[in-house]
């Protein structure tokens, strides 16, 4: 369609065309970004869409593109941290405190149900906290072994530092010596040569 309304003979004004342009190739930067397969590499891609001018006066309309850039990219927002948390979007999580409805307080009849439903959320919650107490621990531990290692390989470098310096410094007279030395040998070869 924008093909045929450049080559009509009564075409709009070049920055309508070229509005339009850009309209065209938003929407289709946006089908290629919805045909990658990972949500990460779609909202890396729909990041560089350019959906087109904000409007700058508050009686100006959003442009459609502008608000279809930032629904697809709150979608995709929304898939990344449901891919990392690991949260099925077609199937609840059983014990989602958010997502209840009409739990208020405990009804005369629900009282036990109620109760066994916190008792789930609280042990839930027990199991979450103990186990992220024994990553901490574990790191802790790593962090701990990896600090006494790099110490041991400071003290080491503390140690040899004097003996390396000492050894530099005897290969620096050395190297006077030496240069002494051949300086003499060369004024020898010269005086048996002549």
């Amino acid at each position: 369609m924008l093909q045929a309304l450049k080559a009509q003979t009564g075409k709009p004004v070049c920055e309508v065309i070229s509005e339009y342009s850009r309209k065209v190739d938003f929407l289709k930067g946006m089908l290629q970004a919805e045909k990658l397969t990972s949500s990460s590499e779609k909202a890396l891609a729909n990041q560089f869409l350019a959906p087109g001018p904000v409007p700058t006066a508050a009686r100006e309309r959003v442009p459609a593109t502008k608000t279809v850039h930032l629904q697809s990219r709150a979608r995709h927002t929304c898939e990344m941290r449901s891919e990392l948390l690991g949260i099925d979007s077609a199937a609840e999580p059983e014990l989602d405190v958010r997502k209840r409805t009409g739990v208020a307080g405990p009804r005369p009849g629900d009282e036990k149900q109620w109760a066994a439903e916190l008792d789930l959320l609280l042990q839930h919650h027990q199991n979450l906290h103990e186990k992220l107490a024994e990553e901490m621990l574990g790191l802790a531990r790593s962090l701990k072994i990896n600090t006494l290692a790099a110490q041991n390989v400071t003290k080491k470098d503390n140690q040899t530092w004097p003996t390396l310096s000492h050894s530099l410094k005897m290969a620096d007279q050395n190297l006077e010596k030496l240069k002494t030395e051949s300086g003499r040998l060369e004024q020898q070869a010269q005086e048996s040569v002549n």
